[in-house]
C-alpha cells in the first residue's frame, strides 16, 4: 500500500517506524522508500548487471567458471546478466574475472 501525505502530517501520525492511518497500522519499509528501483534496478540488491553478463547461451558455463575461480555467481539465462548479490559479491566477482568497477560501486 502507498500513502502521499506532507511531512509534517506524516510526523503527526507516525511513531517512530509505525504508521497509524485510519484506525490500522502500519511499518515503514525503508528499503522500497530508499531504493525503489527494484531487483533489477541500481538501487536494489540483488542488481543485474549487463556490463558483467556474457551471452545468455554462455551463462551455465560463466556460474561454473565462477563457482572454480571461488565466488560462485548466477547468471540470467535468458538475458545473460550476472546477478549480485551485494557490493562485495559484485567487488570479488569483478576482480576475480579482471574486471574493474571505475565507480567503486558508488551510486548504487
Amino acid at each position: 500500500m502507498e500513502l502521499t501525505m506532507s511531512v509534517s502530517e506524516m510526523n503527526r501520525q507516525c511513531d517512530g517506524d509505525i504508521l497509524y492511518w485510519g484506525g490500522v497500522i502500519y511499518k515503514r519499509d525503508y528499503q522500497t522508500e530508499i531504493a525503489p528501483h527494484g531487483a533489477s534496478g541500481c538501487a536494489g540488491w540483488p542488481m543485474k548487471s549487463d556490463a558483467a553478463g556474457v551471452h545468455p547461451n554462455q551463462a551455465v558455463d560463466f556460474m561454473k567458471d565462477a563457482s572454480e575461480k571461488g565466488v560462485p555467481t548466477e547468471f540470467d539465462t535468458k538475458t545473460g546478466q550476472a546477478v549480485f548479490s551485494n557490493r562485495a559479491h559484485r567487488s570479488k566477482y569483478l576482480k576475480a574475472m579482471g574486471m574493474h568497477d571505475r565507480n567503486g560501486g558508488y551510486g548504487d
